[in-house]
């Protein structure tokens, strides 16, 4: 009696491709140690006993198999970065309306996170990745640029001949400044990134030529380069309002730091918005809910990631990764957490010292 479809096993396709059934296994899982022939047998064999799921074999006669990759730091835990979770949801959306998949994975150092997407690549587990926190040197995009392996960045590099999506970090602080010295304050705290990544460098920048342009002398106990999570913020917090002229403002390169410091500036007992205005940037849906709600410059996280999905896939299907470079604005969010000093740094000082 015929078998059905539906009724073809592995085992038949091994037996009529005249191997072992781990073999079919992994050419059907996309494993890259597998001859060139033999893989061809197994796939004519899938063909011919029509073998489900039949779709991983297009995929693998086309070269593709519907998966994105990203490679995410490790090790962060609890202190793990909020904006990187709303940016992968944003992803998961565009690839699921697209029937494609994510593949996510972690890497716990600059070499590791090269030999990471190396091994992904030829594994052929992905067809192309999304890359996030870019650094001003890049080893990652130096990689992915030398084997002509598709990617979008979500950041720009010193070079930037490929694929991104990025905002433009440095208005956005040049604004936020511009912002805080209308408000009335001209001793201005700056909670940076890791010096590393081409964002915190950009949004410095942005903080220095703020001061430049209002007339304030740059004051670098002022800047303190932060890892991007909330106890940073709030320790970086406390260092700056126990200088002896502490600032009356602080902006912070991403709203995790911005909230830790609030924490840190209520429990000492200031008045956030009156006694020290603080200002965040990514617009994080959680800022919205904090005491007081958070003052920021938004660029959605979420919308960032469906973007960059989209590009890589326009990269994947053939669009040159230069026409697919976006730069877009962050727009100041107003809510509670800033304000008119009502102490100068010396009553602010003062006040901590009671």
């Amino acid at each position: 009696m015929p078998r059905t479809k539906g009724s073809v096993t592995i085992e038949d396709v091994a037996r009529l491709a005249g191997v072992a059934k781990g073999t079919v296994s992994r050419v059907l899982n996309n494993y890259g140690d597998t001859s060139a022939e033999t893989r061809d047998r197994i796939l004519q064999a899938v063909e011919r006993l029509e073998y489900q799921p039949s779709a991983a074999a297009r995929k693998l006669k086309r070269g593709r198999v519907d998966t994105l990759g990203i490679v995410l730091p490790a090790g962060q835990g609890e202190h793990a970065d909020p904006f990187l979770s709303e940016f992968l949801d944003g992803i998961a959306q565009a690839l699921d309306l697209s029937d494609r998949d994510l593949l996510v994975t972690t890497a716990h150092s600059d070499e590791h996170a090269v030999t990471v997407h190396d091994r992904l690549i030829r594994s052929r587990k992905v067809d192309g990745f999304i890359v996030t926190r870019t650094q001003g040197d890049d080893p990652r995009i130096g990689l992915l640029l030398q084997r002509g392996f598709p990617f979008v960045a979500h950041g720009r590099t010193k070079e930037t001949d490929f694929a991104w999506y990025d905002v433009d970090n440095e208005r956005a602080f040049l604004d936020a400044v511009r912002h805080v010295v209308a408000l009335g304050h001209r001793r201005i705290g700056f909670l940076g990134g890791p010096v590393r990544m081409n964002f915190a460098i950009q949004r410095k920048a942005g903080y220095r030529r703020g001061l430049a342009e209002a007339g304030i002398a740059h004051d670098p106990a002022l800047e303190i380069a932060c890892e991007l999570n909330e106890m940073s913020g709030a320790e970086a917090a406390r260092t700056l309002v126990h200088l002896d002229e502490p600032p009356t403002a602080l902006v912070c390169v991403t709203d995790t730091l911005a909230i830790g410091a609030i924490e840190a500036l209520r429990a000492l007992g200031l008045a956030i918005g009156r006694d020290v205005t603080v200002i965040g940037y990514d617009g994080l849906p959680v800022g919205a809910y904090i005491d007081p709600p958070l003052t920021t410059f938004s660029q959605s996280a979420h919308a960032a990631g469906a973007r960059a999905a989209q590009m890589l896939i326009d990269v994947i299907e053939g669009v040159d990764p230069l026409e697919r470079q976006e730069l877009v604005r962050a727009d100041l969010v107003k809510r509670a957490s800033d304000g008119p000093p009502e102490k100068t740094p010396k009553e602010l000082k003062e006040s901590l010292a009671r």
